[in-house]
């Protein structure tokens, strides 16, 4: 069968080369040997690779490639011989052991082709045949029992049409197949959520896309260069119509037909890395559309903690606090739930009332947890048997999971709303035939396998039983025939024997000759005995030179009969595996509600609300253990600004950030920490917290703090929820107290949003008392004796001061520097009393009011009109130095 292999316009990228290179033998026309020439032809296909060369044990590696591994797998390197007088470099990784070597490399972000032999080395005429089976890319893992469970490794490729981008996503190992059609900015946001492993592009494809190319060297995913033309559509369609068949007729798609060519190249590459026919446990293709979904970029996910940072920081997310999850399906879906939360109130209440039902029901999630602890990947096992990978093990913990739905299927029932597809009877039937039929065909020992002749068990063959007797009881075997020749010929001293030249014959003394059947053949006549043979012997005896070769065949193809059956109902497994994984899901948001003391919000229709009572930051909370000030807020239509003013450190941001959380899980469908909460739905959350610069872009702190600035101003609407915190203070004071301060004009007077804006600037108290719609907050505070204890409460009034020198006290400022801060405050508070009119009902500061005019002092036209006056042709390096002074002096006096 003809495998399509990747085309040499592919380039490798990333990894340096010593000498001698393949290439460089190439060149100089040296003769290679029958092995290096097979080793050449082979790689030229695979350029952008490393190629793992089997021979016997070992995988082999030779020129650059060999300098490579050994660096980065930290093994010796050696040389296998000369060729035109250059020693070979050479490198090997033992087959045994291969999983855990390939694993390293590819998590190196290289990309491995593997050479297998093809036939075996007895029966080779020359060379052993060999060929690539397999090509593995961080997105493409060569074990997948070894990679994370909990996350996905996609594989993207995406194209651009007229200012919008198209964009496919595949995770090989789970199934997962999906795309959207996004502008420039909605792309990079996305790209950032789904941190794809591995991209497919071609030459120049972001010269014209600056932000994209920026996305993406951040990302930092195996770049794999294909040729332009499998980006159209007209050349990858066999591919979609093999692994993708319907999609070009699904309706979704035909209002974003350009991202069908996305979809062609990745069919187009798994064909040719994987080399498979078909992909059954591939989901059906999904395009990932904004209603009914409410908007948070990934920037603010990580902002609020919601999402890490780093998977190092998991634990310290809000996703990692609330995972209560048993199972790596759920554990993956939970995930993708908080990227993607909900504004459809329908949906919410749905998963609500399936965790009010655990709630109530306390004994009965006990025992889901309990279930679910037995239920394994459901979706790398389907991705395995569909490469035909999957081991017996895996079999068995497919049919035990299977046996868990069945056990919690009455819940299925009762929870039918939340889930998307229904369930059909046969699919259930065939379901419990699979878990029967493994349970009394697959052998569940540890280490089981077709080569040892106990992968399948005893009673389930006839024919595998005759065989396995034959292996392991050939002697009781011809026993058995040896008593039935002697009943048949009433010969007493019959004899069945064998040797190494007449190999097994049946043996009558000359006496009894004449009882001998007809149907004995005679094979030799010795001085006092015949020897004969008979069909049965004949082909006992053919049996049991080949049966152990036999015996591997058939358990093997009774095997592949089951990887077949997973195969055909894959896409029905493929729905379980959702229901358990949503199961699973609904029983942590119950768990985390139990253990965390969280309550149901409640979803108010009509006029907007935001009323949350002793609302807790989750995290916050579970790394004091105790003693944490929980806080109440309200926001409404009279009242939807919120300005939060106080000291550093005395818990601003976390009031800001828990309203944020808690409106966030509300709208997941979990319940919120708060003792009650009652919202409305929110389209879009935005966040604008903390301080960082983006030195890859040269962006300073105060850039990026108004390029996120401008994007809420952009996309918000008066439903959504925004938080913001200390606006300005990236630049001068009066500058950020002037844009802090039209900010706040035009939140409350214009965009009329759920705002909680955070600031130094207390000028801004007054401004918002005098506008309708705002409202001051601050967190309480007690000094007493010159000490300043920080209380946690919110209150509604402004803030009196900041408390800056307590706080630099508290942070070990020396006591000389802190008495300096004091008196020069001072003197700045009396200078600054009156600069800053209060005009709440005057003129309002814009972002888009003309630049004022520069006035160029005096004494910069004159140094301007000496500096137009020199005659640079005959002044002096030391006259010019003088000049330079006397200029400087002049700028240095005024």
């Amino acid at each position: 069968m003809f495998w399509p292999t990747i085309p040499d316009k592919i380039t490798r990228t990333g990894m340096a080369t010593q000498t001698p290179t393949l290439q460089s033998i190439i060149d100089a026309n040296v003769k290679l040997t029958p092995m290096l020439e097979q080793y050449y032809q082979i790689k030229k296909n695979y350029p952008d690779a490393l190629l793992l060369f089997r021979m016997g044990d070992f995988y082999e590696v030779f020129f650059e490639d060999a300098d490579l591994i050994s660096k980065v797998l930290n093994i010796a390197k050696t040389h296998r011989g000369k060729i035109g007088g250059v020693p070979i470099p050479m490198a090997g990784i033992p087959h045994h052991a291969a999983n855990t070597y390939i694993d390293r490399l590819t998590g190196a972000g290289l990309k491995v082709a593997i050479c297998e032999q093809i036939e075996n080395p007895k029966d080779a005429v020359g060379i052993v045949k060999r060929a690539v089976t397999q090509i593995v890319t961080p997105s493409l893992p060569y074990d997948l029992d070894k990679t994370a469970p909990a996350e996905n490794n996609y594989l993207a490729a995406m194209i651009e049409k007229d200012q919008k981008w198209s964009i496919a996503f595949l995770d090989f190992g789970t199934g997962e197949f999906f795309g959207a059609c996004e502008n420039k900015t909605e792309l990079q946001d996305l790209l950032h959520k789904y941190a794809p492993k591995e991209i497919l592009t071609f030459k120049g494809q972001f010269e014209s896309s600056g932000e994209i190319a920026q996305a993406l060297e951040q990302l930092a995913p195996l770049t794999t260069h294909l040729a332009p033309e499998y980006f159209e559509l007209k050349n990858t369609r066999p591919f979609i119509k093999k692994l993708a068949a319907g999609l070009e007729h699904d309706r979704l798609l035909k209002e974003h037909s350009e991202i069908l060519n996305a979809v062609g190249v990745l069919t187009y590459y798994i064909s040719c890395t994987q080399q498979v026919e078909k992909l059954p446990h591939l989901w059906p293709f999904r395009l990932l559309a904004p209603k009914g979904k409410m908007r948070v970029s990934l920037n603010t996910l990580m902002g609020l903690e919601i999402i890490p940072r780093h998977p190092s920081q998991f634990r310290e997310s809000v996703l990692g606090h609330a995972d209560r999850t048993k199972t790596a399906m759920g554990a993956r879906t939970l995930r993708h739930l908080f990227l993607t939360p909900l504004k459809e109130l329908g949906q919410i209440e749905k998963r609500q009332q399936a965790v009010t039902h655990f709630m109530s029901h306390t004994e009965e999630l006990k025992n889901v947890r309990e279930k679910l602890e037995e239920v394994r990947d459901l979706e790398r096992i389907l991705a395995k048997s569909s490469t035909g990978k999957a081991l017996p093990g895996d079999l068995h913990n497919f049919a035990n999971s299977l046996k868990v739905y069945f056990e919690l299927e009455k819940l299925f029932g009762q929870f039918d709303g939340i889930f998307e597809q229904k369930v059909e009877a046969k699919l259930l039937k065939d379901a419990t035939q699979l878990i029967l039929d493994i349970g009394k065909a697959i052998n569940d020992e540890l280490g089981a396998s077709a080569e040892k002749g106990n992968l399948i068990r005893e009673g389930y063959s006839k024919e595998r039983d005759r065989l396995k007797r034959l292996v392991t009881n050939s002697e009781a075997e011809l026993q058995k025939l040896e008593d039935q020749y002697k009943d048949k010929t009433g010969i007493s001293k019959l004899r069945i024997r064998s040797n190494s030249i007449n190999g097994f014959f049946i043996e009558v003394t000359k006496s009894h000759t004449h009882k001998v059947p007809k149907n004995f053949e005679r094979r030799q006549t010795l001085v006092n005995a015949e020897r004969y043979t008979t069909p049965e012997l004949l082909t006992f005896e053919k049996d049991v030179t080949s049966a152990q070769s036999k015996l591997e065949k058939l358990e093997r193809a009774i095997f592949k009969e089951f990887l077949e059956s997973l195969q055909g109902n894959a896409q029905g497994y493929l729905i379980l595996a959702q229901r358990l994984a949503m199961l699973d899901i609904l029983q942590s948001l119950a768990w985390l509600a139990l253990q965390e003391n969280f309550v149901c919000p409640k979803f108010k229709n009509g006029p907007r609300t935001l009323q949350i009572k002793q609302g807790r930051h989750p995290l916050i909370e579970a790394s004091l253990q105790s003693g944490f000030v929980a806080h109440d807020i309200r926001l409404d239509e009279s009242q939807y600004f919120a300005l939060i003013t106080g000291p550093n450190m005395a818990g601003k941001t976390t009031v800001m950030r828990e309203v944020a959380i808690i409106q966030f899980l509300a709208q997941i469908g979990s319940y919120v920490p708060a003792k009650e909460a009652t919202l409305s739905l929110v389209d879009h959350l935005f966040c604008r917290l903390g301080a960082s610069d983006d030195i890859q872009r040269g962006q300073s702190t105060f850039m990026v703090e108004m390029a996120e600035t401008a994007e809420i101003l952009r996309h918000a609407t008066q439903k959504s929820l925004i938080i913001i915190d200390e606006v300005g203070r990236g630049t001068s004071t009066y500058d950020g107290l002037s844009i802090a301060w039209a900010l706040v004009e035009y939140f409350i007077k214009e965009l009329k949003a759920f705002t909680l804006f955070a600031t130094h600037y207390h000028e801004l108290i007054n401004v918002v008392e005098e506008l309708p719609g705002g409202k001051n907050l601050t967190v309480d505070i007690l000094v007493q004796n010159g000490h300043v204890q920080f209380l946690y409460h919110l209150i509604e009034r402004g803030a009196a001061q900041s408390f800056g020198l307590y706080v630099a006290k508290l942070a070990g400022i020396p006591p000389s520097v802190l008495r300096r801060s004091e008196k020069l405050l001072e003197n700045l508070e009396k200078e600054t009393t009156q600069e800053v009119p209060f005009k709440p009902n005057g003129i309002q500061l814009s972002f888009l009011d003309p630049a004022p005019v520069p006035v160029i002092p005096d004494y910069l036209k004159a140094i301007e009109t000496a500096i137009t006056r020199i005659d640079l042709t005959r002044t002096t390096p030391l006259e010019a130095l003088l000049k330079l002074k006397d200029f400087q002096d002049k700028v240095l006096t005024q």
